[in-house]
């Protein structure tokens, strides 16, 4: 079944964030960019590779968990059977990537409606809103790196229960 989380114009103004009750019972979530009209997939064959917003269509890698915890969200990737987390480190530029075996503080989220009826993703290890940057070279890479809200900055979350 599929529980309409997705931008409709007739409920965009409406939405809430009672809206994310839905996702205590949904175990299956593909997230869809607005920045470039993608499916965010867990790029598995390549290590460390940062989630890419470059999907067509959903597959088993775009394929993702998005539950409750302790006040906030975390996201699983089923295919990388991992916790995305964001990469706060030095080198790693705030990119989400699913390599997590547990949850830490790099592993909660949160979300909130942006605009227009789309979602906002917030890293709660550096306060930065995910962004996905589609700019020359990055190919749609997922990153926790904005302090502001804008297209690149919305998502959908389309559930499956």
């Amino acid at each position: 079944m599929l529980l309409a989380l997705s931008p409709t114009p007739a409920s965009a103004a409406s939405r809430t964030a009672s809206d994310f009750s839905a996702l205590q019972t949904c175990s299956s979530t593909y997230i869809y960019a607005r920045a470039n009209y993608k499916h965010v997939s867990a790029v598995i064959n390549e290590s460390g590779s940062p989630l890419r917003a470059r999907a067509d269509s959903w597959g088993a890698w775009e394929n993702f968990g998005i539950a409750p915890y302790n006040g906030k969200y975390v996201i699983y990737s089923w295919a990388a059977e991992r916790y995305v987390s964001a990469n706060i480190s030095g080198s790693g530029g705030g990119a989400l990537q699913a390599t997590a075996s547990s949850i830490g503080p790099w592993e909660l989220f949160t979300i909130e409606v942006a605009s227009e009826g789309w979602y906002a993703i917030k890293s709660a290890a550096n306060s930065k809103y995910v962004t996905a940057d589609i700019s020359a070279g990055n190919n749609g890479a997922l990153k926790a790196k904005s302090s502001t809200t804008g297209t690149w900055e919305w998502f959908d979350l389309n559930l499956y229960c």
